[in-house]
């Protein structure tokens, strides 16, 4: 065994190599670890919340009709179906989703 030929993109043996290390630390910068990517979307946010342009937006995003309401419905639905566990501070009564609940103003009014 000690004439095998090791990988040439392998680590040598007993330590990791420059770029082996280099790789590990760079990964951490994807996923839930970006802390430089969280940083810019809370900055695009809050400039988009100051803008005025949120009640156009919602507005825009309202669905533009009866068959595209329920459409959204079903959607919204099979995502909380794959969902582990919905958040308690948004989570609504049964009786306070849905068309029929006029108590909330349309995107838009106040």
């Amino acid at each position: 065994m000690a004439n095998q030929q090791r990988d040439a993109g392998a680590p040598p043996p007993g330590g990791a190599s420059s770029d082996g290390a280099r790789q590990a630390s760079q990964q951490n910068v994807h996923g839930e670890g970006n802390y430089q990517a969280t940083r810019d979307y809370n900055e695009r946010t809050k400039r988009f919340m100051e803008s005025g342009r949120v009640d156009e937006a919602a507005r825009n995003a309202a669905p533009k009709s009866e068959q595209e309401a329920q459409e959204m419905a079903a959607a919204e639905n099979e995502g909380r179906r794959h969902a582990k566990e919905e958040d308690p501070e948004i989570t609504l009564p049964e009786s306070d989703i849905g068309p029929e609940d006029d108590s909330a103003p349309d995107p838009g009014e106040e």
